[in-house]
């Protein structure tokens, strides 16, 4: 959505494929469009030195845009994109490998990357702007906009629309990129719910209450 927008502010061609890392690369891609502002895109999880680099003003930083999601809907996601590969049933991955060896994101992942980002954002929080998925789903223009104002974009009401209207499941659907592993978009809804099992419950919110230290407002102790 954001890089759609982009192209219509600047009368750029629209992103080639669905990931639009013409517009909002990786931080090792080269620079496509010099015209418009320098985006980059990353699943990064920060080192756990840097809120001391930010204590100490050792480094400047620039800002971030932290998406963050129910890490349950995550799991799942990651699940149903994966499983073939995984070749373990949901409560396996559930259960995750500490080592980070065996799946490429799990329960474990997911915890050190909230605890390390929710840790930079208590050191500073101008730098930091924390986006919820459900929120952009529910409120898309809005949370558009706030990132906007966040990163001094200067897009205007028209280029957001644009930007929502451009970034349809059908339009991502048809920009695939053929090199990437087919599910990156979901075309129907999923019950996160009915993957997990009572002891699923149980162990997932354990594992929460013990070591997830910032959960940015989202409560795994109840179930809906």
């Amino acid at each position: 959505m954001l890089a759609n927008a982009l192209a219509h502010k600047h009368n750029l061609p629209a992103p080639q494929y669905n990931h639009a890392n013409d517009f909002i690369g990786g931080p090792k891609d080269a620079v496509v469009y010099t015209q418009i502002p320098r985006l980059v895109s990353s699943h990064s999880i920060p080192p756990l030195f840097t809120p001391l680099l930010v204590k100490l003003s050792v480094c400047q930083f620039p800002k971030y845009i932290v998406l963050i999601r129910d890490i349950r809907a995550s799991l799942v996601s990651n699940y149903r994109k994966w499983q073939d590969r995984y070749a373990v049933d949901f409560s396996e991955f559930l259960r995750g490998d500490p080592a980070g060896k065996k799946f490429n994101s799990d329960i474990w992942w997911s915890i050190r990357f909230l605890n390390a980002w929710g840790q930079f954002q208590r050191h500073s929080k101008s730098k930091v702007l924390v986006v919820r998925y459900e929120q952009l789903l529910q409120n898309t223009v809005v949370e558009l906009e706030r990132i906007n104002q966040f990163i001094e974009l200067a897009l205007t009401e028209q280029n957001i629309l644009h930007g929502v209207e451009a970034a349809s499941k059908q339009e991502m659907l048809s920009k695939a990129d053929p090199e990437r592993p087919p599910g990156e978009v979901n075309k129907k809804g999923v019950n996160v719910t009915s993957y997990f099992k009572s002891p699923d419950k149980r162990y997932f919110a354990e594992v929460c209450q013990t070591f997830l230290k910032y959960d940015f407002g989202y409560d795994y102790q109840q179930w809906l």
